[in-house]
C-alpha cells in the first residue's frame, strides 16, 4: 500500500463515512495538481471494496482477498479512466464503463469507479455520465478526481459530494521527497513545488526555466520594460512550455506575496499580479488568447511603481481579464 502524505482531515471523513456506510455515491476530489487527491479516491475504494471494511483499519485491511486483487489492479469491481493526455478516455471508454457499473459486483460487494482528470471530460462524455450519477445502482460509487470544478457542467457538480484537498505543506513536500530518495533538492526548488508533490523527480532538470522566470519577474518589479518585452515575446512563442511557464510565473508571484504580507504596498501589487497570473493561465491556456501579449501585461503589473494607483483605487484598476476580454 501506498503511503499518503498529508489530507489527513479528509482521509479520516472519509474512512469514517465508509465504516457507518453513509458514503455519497458521487464523490468530487477538487485540488491542485499533484496533492494526492488520487492517492486518496484510491485509499477509499480499497476500503469500499475490502471484505473487512466496517472494521477495517483506514484504506481496508490490506490482506483479504479482495485488498490483495485491488494492489496487484485486478479487483473486478474497481474502474479507472483517466481523461487527460493524447490518450485520454473516450466517449466510447465511458460508455463501456458505465455498462460495467451497472451490473452487479462480481465479488458481491461494491462497485467502484475512479474518473481521474475528470475536468477533462467532453460535454458529451459529461452527459451520459451524468445519467448514471442521477440513478445511481445500490452500492456503486464515483469518484471525480480533479483540479478545477469549474470546468464540469453544474448539473454534475450538483450530483456529488465535494471535497477540497488543499496544497500540501513545505513540510509535507519534504517528506514526500525523503520517501521517494531524492538526495538533493535547493530550497528554490522547494518552492517550485508550490505544495504539490508533482514531478518532483523532474524538478531539478526545470531548474533553468524556474530561475529564468524569477529573473524576469525581479526586472519587471524594478520597471525593466525591455526585459517584459523579450520574455513576453520568447514565452508566448515556445508553444511546447508555455503551460510550465505560467506555472512557474503564478508560484513566483505567490511567493513574492507571501514574502512581503507586511509591506502593504508590495503587497497590493503583488495581489493583483497573482490574479493577473490566474486569469492569464486561463486565457491562455482554455481561451486561446494572445500569448505573449496575455504575459507581457501580467509582468507589466508586477511593477512596483504601481502600488500608489492600486491604493487609491483597490477596486477600479481592470485586471489582465478584464483588459482583453473586453478589448482594451
Amino acid at each position: 500500500m501506498t503511503s499518503i502524505i498529508g489530507h489527513s482531515k479528509q482521509r479520516r471523513e472519509l474512512s469514517e463515512l465508509v465504516r457507518s456506510d453513509r458514503l455519497p455515491s458521487a464523490l468530487v476530489f477538487s485540488g491542485l495538481h499533484g496533492i494526492g487527491k488520487n492517492l486518496v479516491a484510491r485509499e477509499i475504494a480499497r476500503q469500499l471494496l475490502c471484505e473487512q471494511r466496517e472494521a477495517a483499519p483506514q484504506g481496508g485491511c490490506g490482506t483479504c482477498r479482495t485488498c490483495t486483487l485491488f494492489e496487484s489492479s485486478t479487483h473486478p469491481d474497481l474502474l479507472t479512466l483517466t481523461f487527460s493526455g493524447e490518450h485520454g478516455a473516450s466517449v466510447d471508454d465511458i460508455r463501456a464503463a458505465l455498462e460495467k457499473m451497472s451490473l452487479k459486483p462480481f465479488m458481491g460487494g461494491k462497485k467502484v469507479a475512479i474518473l481521474n482528470d475528470a475536468d477533462e471530460i467532453s460535454i458529451v462524455g459529461a452527459n451520459i455520465i451524468l445519467k448514471s450519477l442521477e440513478e445511481p445502482r445500490p452500492d456503486t460509487y464515483f469518484i471525480l478526481v480533479l483540479s478545477n470544478p469549474s470546468r464540469l457542467p453544474a448539473t454534475i457538480l450538483s450530483r456529488c459530494q465535494r471535497f477540497f484537498f488543499d496544497r500540501l505543506s513545505t513540510e509535507e513536500i519534504r517528506e514526500i521527497i525523503n520517501l521517494r530518495g531524492i538526495q538533493e533538492i535547493s530550497e528554490a526548488l522547494l518552492l517550485l513545488a508550490d505544495g504539490s508533490a508533482a514531478s518532483l523527480d523532474s524538478l531539478q532538470a526545470r531548474s533553468e526555466m524556474w530561475e529564468d522566470v524569477r529573473a524576469v519577474v525581479e526586472r519587471a518589479w524594478l520597471g525593466d520594460q525591455a526585459i517584459v518585452a523579450r520574455a513576453a515575446q520568447e514565452w508566448g512563442a515556445d508553444k511546447n512550455q508555455i503551460k510550465e511557464r505560467l506555472t512557474f510565473l503564478r508560484t513566483t508571484i505567490r511567493q513574492q506575496l507571501l514574502a512581503t504580507s507586511t509591506d502593504s504596498n508590495a503587497t497590493a501589487v503583488w495581489a493583483t499580479a497573482l490574479q493577473n497570473a490566474l486569469d492569464a493561465e486561463y486565457l491562455i491556456l482554455d481561451r486561446h488568447v494572445n500569448p505573449t501579449l496575455t504575459i507581457f501585461k501580467t509582468l507589466q503589473s508586477c511593477h512596483r511603481a504601481l502600488s500608489i494607483t492600486y491604493q487609491l483605487t483597490p477596486r477600479q484598476h481592470p485586471t489582465v481579464g478584464e483588459l482583453l476580454m473586453d478589448g482594451r
